[in-house]
């Protein structure tokens, strides 16, 4: 197999500790520059890359913990793991040379503390002969490790809920900040050429609404020219976001992903009105941005477009429900790993009934579905699918 952006090859010339901060490195690259707060955001592309990987293939899952004493313990637990990992590659056949440069990357962790220090509530860890990948969840994982013939990918399923990207613009006279993020993620975008206050966006405006008065007295002031300070105050605020929505068109480059505001309430219909962005959210998060965290903004923001997200999901399990006895779904978990097999799975649907750990034709399903270019879901709670999951077919 080539190697791919986020599965480096492994030098084995270089020191172990420094080939897995390289990797690292270019994981985060690949994900569309994301810097996530102790998560690491999950594509499908990349469960599809990791499901090509061949065997022997060692994937392990740790819950960790983001604060306190616990964080020490995820060495011991690892290093157990490892040490389990190792006896069955051995049993498999590899030789103790062959385990060992497998499981160095995993080793290299041992030792990192700063790694242990900025964890999610799960580590997916996943080695190969020359690849090597992790991830930290949002969700918390059971404490595991397999060896065999392809990465144990189940797991992670959940976490595609909250892969959609969508942006944050928190806009007021005094800062201008731009976020991308995800259900579980998010960063702060650099402005490039966006003014980062109405002052650099316009700063004439203010010199020339002083021009318009005179004093009459102690602290008053007597307005004169065209139109009332309201009127010049609300060309003002158009003068302003218009100077924002240009670059910030240009700076996102066409994408279409949902951009959701975070302005003061009456900022809402003058931006939606001067602006060009194809997909301002027709919500925003109302109040003054400058007095919320970063958290506190993603927070609100998502609640206004995860339901966007989570519809596909519904869709795809309401077709699934009405293609029920036409022979186009599957729900037993060896009819689902046949159909699999042979390329007819359009769409594996994965339940919550098993966030921790999934049936073995299930996961073998997955990996062969995502082999044959099928997509993969996540459905919710209640979903009643046998066995953990079911299958759309495509013929």
């Amino acid at each position: 197999m080539g190697a791919s952006p986020f599965l480096e090859p492994i030098d084995h010339s270089e020191s172990c500790i420094g080939q897995v901060e390289q990797m690292r490195e270019n994981t985060q690259r690949t994900v569309s520059q994301k810097v996530p707060a102790d998560v690491d955001p999950i594509a499908r592309d990349e469960l599809r890359r990791l499901a090509e990987v061949h065997g022997p293939c060692v994937s392990v899952y740790l819950p960790t913990t983001r604060f306190g004493p616990e964080t020490l313990s995820g060495p011991t637990r690892l290093g157990h793991l490892i040490d389990h990992a190792d006896k069955e590659l051995q049993a498999g056949g590899a030789s103790r040379s062959q385990a060992h440069d497998v499981l160095a990357p995993l080793r290299a962790l041992l030792h990192d503390d700063a790694f242990w220090q900025h964890q999610g509530r799960g580590l997916a860890l996943f080695a190969a002969p020359e690849v090597f990948a992790e991830y930290r969840t949002s969700m918390p994982l059971t404490e595991h490790v397999t060896v065999g013939e392809h990465f144990r990918i189940g797991p992670l399923v959940r976490e595609l809920g909250h892969e959609g990207v969508f942006y944050i613009l928190a806009i007021s006279q005094n800062v201008v900040r731009l976020f991308e993020a995800t259900g579980k993620t998010i960063r702060e975008l650099p402005l490039g050429d966006i003014p980062a206050s109405m002052e650099e966006a316009i700063p004439q405006e203010v010199p020339e609404f002083y021009d318009q008065s005179h004093s009459i007295g102690p602290g008053i002031q007597l307005f004169h020219g065209h139109g009332s300070e309201a009127d010049y105050d609300k060309a003002a605020l158009e003068r302003f976001l218009r100077a924002v929505d240009h670059p910030l068109v240009h700076r996102l480059g066409g994408q279409t992903h949902p951009l959701v505001l975070a302005c003061v309430g009456y900022y809402v219909a003058v931006y939606r009105a001067v602006s060009h962005y194809p997909m301002v959210w027709p919500d925003a998060v109302e109040g003054n941005p400058d007095r919320r965290s970063v958290a506190e903004l993603h927070d609100a923001a998502w609640a206004l477009v995860a339901d966007h997200f989570a519809e596909p999901a519904r869709r795809r399990l309401d077709r699934y429900r009405q293609a029920a006895g036409t022979g186009l779904a599957l729900s037993r978990p060896e009819e689902v790993l046949a159909a699999a097999r042979s390329g007819k799975v359009d769409t594996l649907l994965l339940g919550a009934e098993t966030p921790g750990t999934v049936d073995d034709r299930v996961e073998e399903a997955l990996v062969e579905t995502l082999r044959h270019n099928g997509d993969v879901v996540a459905v919710e709670e209640g979903a009643g699918l046998e066995g953990g999951a079911g299958a759309l077919l495509r013929y």
